[in-house]
């Protein structure tokens, strides 16, 4: 099978495009979207199945109306991973469906499904997950050494279980002062009066290139696992532990629903749990270490993209 997936980000470009490959698919990433260019690619290349995900620089109106051009005039499949569900599904994930009209819709939120096949398109549920072959452990870097390091975009208005998330975990360790470092984009902007705190400049280290995240999670001794939602994973959950990171996450369903606390990461409840667990594995290194491994043998065999490709093919495939 030959896919074409269209996307410039490398957080989907190092990911299911692997697993498709490793499964014998032929997959070519085209990283533009300029209409000619597109067109001798689309025309050389002639893909079974046309894969979209995410929201991207590259997803403007034209781009995708273009897209829906040719899904419709080449009778192709076309996939689309939803993985802004389900925050922007009626802002960002409708729009978009409707405009690059794919025919198949695979998303992160499991409740989002039944949105899609009420559209007519095959939907189909589909996590996000780690490719062993990128998110790998690799030396640590001097600069990115701290006991904990936090790497996430701040939500200047942050509502729901992301701002609980934040709170029970990072603001704990920086009103205590804590050795914490923290990547991502907007943090200087944050509102105390919506969070409930306020993180120093001290304690701010400006974006992060993504190719720099293995090295952040191998670097950090423990790495904190914000989490958007308490019933689904975000991306990061996987990768930092793909990495060999021990991560230190929400203690919500979804985690426990996939994880063994203390066998493959901790888990906390509460801002003094946050402080005590901490504590409890800074000055116990051979346990965290040995956490860290078996956090990541248990992503890599289970929750790895050759397992969701697997997946993405029965559907397309009607197997």
């Amino acid at each position: 099978m030959r896919i074409l997936f269209v996307d410039c980000d490398p957080q989907y470009v190092n990911g299911l495009p692997s697993g498709l490959r490793q499964l014998g698919c032929d997959v070519m990433v085209l990283s533009s979207l300029e209409k000619d260019d597109f067109k001798l690619t689309f025309d050389l290349f002639q893909p079974h199945v046309l894969f979209t995900a995410g929201w991207t620089k590259l997803h403007t109106r034209t781009n995708l109306e273009m897209l829906g051009e040719y899904t419709v005039n080449k009778n192709i499949i076309h996939a689309y991973w939803a993985t802004e569900d389900p925050r922007w599904t009626e802002k960002w994930s409708v729009p978009f469906v409707k405009r690059a009209k794919p025919t198949h819709v695979f998303t992160i939120d499991p409740d989002s499904v039944s949105l899609y096949q009420k559209m007519g398109l095959v939907a189909s549920y589909l996590p996000w997950a780690c490719n062993p072959e990128y998110h790998r452990p690799v030396p640590p870097k001097e600069e990115y050494k701290c006991d904990l390091a936090v790497v996430a975009t701040a939500g200047i208005t942050w509502q729901g279980f992301r701002r609980k998330a934040v709170k029970l975990l990072i603001k704990p360790l920086v009103e205590r002062e804590y050795n914490i470092k923290i990547w991502g984009a907007r943090w200087e902007q944050l509102n105390s009066d919506i969070v409930g705190f306020s993180v120093p400049d001290k304690y701010l280290c400006g974006k992060l290139p993504y190719h720099e995240t293995n090295a952040v999670y191998s670097s950090a001794k423990i790495v904190l696992g914000i989490q958007n939602r308490t019933d689904e994973l975000n991306s990061r959950t996987f990768e930092i532990m793909a990495a060999g990171g021990f991560m230190l996450a929400p203690d919500t369903e979804a985690i426990r629903a996939h994880f063994t606390p203390g066998q493959h990461l901790a888990v906390s409840g509460s801002e003094e749990q946050t402080i005590e667990t901490v504590d409890y594995y800074l000055n116990n290194d051979a346990l965290r270490h040995k956490v860290a491994r078996q956090g990541r043998q248990k992503v890599i065999t289970e929750h790895n993209y050759r397992n969701r490709a697997k997946e993405v093919l029965a559907v397309l495939t009607g197997g």
